[in-house]
């Protein structure tokens, strides 16, 4: 078996895991762009594993939306259109609106050390010009949130939208706004540790349209429409 899998020292049952979440991954990077044809003979040899864990990863990467399976004709990568990023970015705001409103009405004082320690963190990390980290702080400041929620039927629901997320604001060259997200992440956490729980999740969805519009200003069809 090649580095590709071996590296990660994993039993032979979980294979097809670690290739799923390897495809996965390298479709959200990009490395495979958006209309790439994903061949199983190419893959099972980048990753030295058989073609059946590479069949299985389509399945799931086809029920996530990342692929598109067309009969006779292989699976491709699929693209965005701008109905589709409309859609996932209103069901973000759905989800994270609720959980601002809820973690207003709960006021938990874990819920709140951990929102500030990561707003501080994220906060350091934009003065020390380390993006990468401010990236993650961004995210992770939501994950807190919604983790919050301890709802796993959910959990499912935001992990797949939080790789689309993540995909698409990796193929837009939309400006940094991280120095903006933060303040807005503020002001969330002023809210939900106030029990403002409708200004809390005002200050979210308008967090959210910013994010959208900034994106949705650069995306394209799948068609170059």
């Amino acid at each position: 078996m090649s580095a590709g899998i071996s590296g990660d020292s994993v039993e032979p049952m979980q294979v097809k895991d670690v290739v799923y979440r390897r495809l996965r991954d390298r479709i959200v990077d990009l490395s495979f762009a958006p209309g790439t044809s994903l061949r199983e003979v190419a893959l099972s040899e980048l990753l030295g594993v058989s073609k059946t864990p590479i069949r299985e990863a389509f399945v799931r990467l086809e029920r996530d939306g990342l692929v598109e399976v067309a009969p006779y004709r292989g699976v491709k990568v699929r693209a965005y259109s701008a109905e589709a990023v409309r859609e996932l970015f209103e069901a973000r705001g759905l989800l994270e609106t609720e959980c601002v409103r809820r973690a207003a009405e709960r006021r938990d004082p874990e819920l709140l050390a951990a929102l500030e320690s990561n707003i501080a963190e994220t906060e350091r990390a934009l003065d020390a010009g380390d993006a990468e980290a401010v990236a993650r702080g961004l995210d992770v400041f939501d994950e807190i949130l919604f983790a919050s929620l301890g709802n796993s039927l959910l959990a499912d629901v935001f992990e797949r939208l939080t790789i689309h997320l993540r995909r698409i604001g990796n193929m837009v060259a939309s400006p940094d706004r991280s120095r903006e997200s933060v303040a807005f992440h503020r002001t969330i956490l002023g809210a939900i540790a106030e029990g403002r729980a409708e200004d809390g999740a005002r200050a979210m969805a308008e967090h959210i349209a910013v994010v959208r519009d900034a994106h949705a200003s650069v995306v394209r069809d799948a068609d170059g429409a």
